[in-house]
This record gives C-alpha cells, sequence and structure tokens, in this order.
C-alpha cells in the first residue's frame, strides 16, 4: 500500500507538471524527485553489475527494471515495518522509525549508487519532495500493516 501511496502522490505531481508546462518532466530536462527518475535505475544498474556483471542496455529494459525495483525494494523495505512494530509495540514509534529509515536510505544511496549530489547540494524542492514522499510511503505502510494486524486479531 505504502509504494502505492507513493506511486500516486509521483503521478498526481507529473499529472500537475504537465498541465503547467503543457511537457513531460523528462522532456523539459527536469527531474520532480529522485525516487521516481532515472537515478533509480542507475542505482540498482550499479548494483547489478557489481553483484552479477549485468545490467539492461535498452530502454524497454531499463524501464522495467524501474518497475521491478519501484515495487520490489518497496515491498521488501515494506516489511521492515512489520518487525518495527512488534519490536516497539506501538504506534507511532513504528511508523516514526520506519519513516526516519526510509529516509535515510533513500538519502545515502542515491548518491552512494545513483550518481545523485549529496543531500547537501540537493536543490531544495527535491529534498522537501523526498520527505514528502518517504512520509507517504511510511504512512501508507504502517496503516495497512495496522489495519492487516487488526484483522487478525481474535475478537473480545
Amino acid at each position: 500500500m505504502g509504494t502505492g501511496a507513493m506511486g500516486l502522490a509521483a503521478h498526481l505531481r507529473r499529472r500537475r507538471y504537465v498541465r503547467r508546462h503543457g511537457v513531460t518532466p523528462e522532456d523539459a530536462g527536469e527531474i520532480l524527485d529522485y525516487d521516481d527518475s532515472d537515478h533509480v535505475v542507475v542505482a540498482a544498474s550499479t548494483l547489478l553489475r557489481h553483484v552479477i556483471g549485468w545490467a539492461p542496455r535498452s530502454p524497454e529494459g531499463r524501464r522495467a527494471l524501474f518497475w521491478l525495483v519501484h515495487w520490489g525494494y518497496g515491498s521488501a523495505v515494506g516489511a521492515a515495518h512489520v518487525a518495527l512494530q512488534h519490536a516497539l509495540r506501538r504506534e507511532p514509534a513504528a511508523a516514526l522509525t520506519f519513516f526516519a529509515g526510509s529516509q535515510v536510505m533513500a538519502l545515502a544511496l542515491f548518491p552512494v549508487l545513483g550518481e545523485t549530489p549529496p543531500p547537501w547540494r540537493w536543490e531544495r524542492r527535491l529534498l522537501v519532495t523526498s520527505f514528502v514522499q518517504h512520509a507517504i510511503y511510511a504512512g501508507g505502510v504502517a496503516a495497512t500493516d495496522t489495519a492487516t494486524a487488526r484483522l487478525g486479531r481474535p475478537a473480545r
């Protein structure tokens, strides 16, 4: 749910950009969010080259890798929230810790693997977008995990 919420927010931001400017952000050479850009593919390709010696080269392969990373990574990282719920035994502590961890990973992984500048050199709008997007993601994951946990509890 968190990845879907984050993806929907990115889609709406992209649509608003196209309405305002008449072109896509990519056609304008604009990045609206590093998590919704080619930097995801750059980071994943860098990692794949180091691990298995291969990375996609075609536009179709790069697009497929983007979606695989977007949904796969988002879902896998989301599982950490369940562990935090069990360890911390309460919300919003688990959700806030999960948000902080997600944000730290984004601020560290993109410069190390994705060829972005270090976070202190990011444009302010990109930094704000990153925080908002990860808050949406963490909120979606926490809400889904909490609702799912309630469904599994026996009635009193």
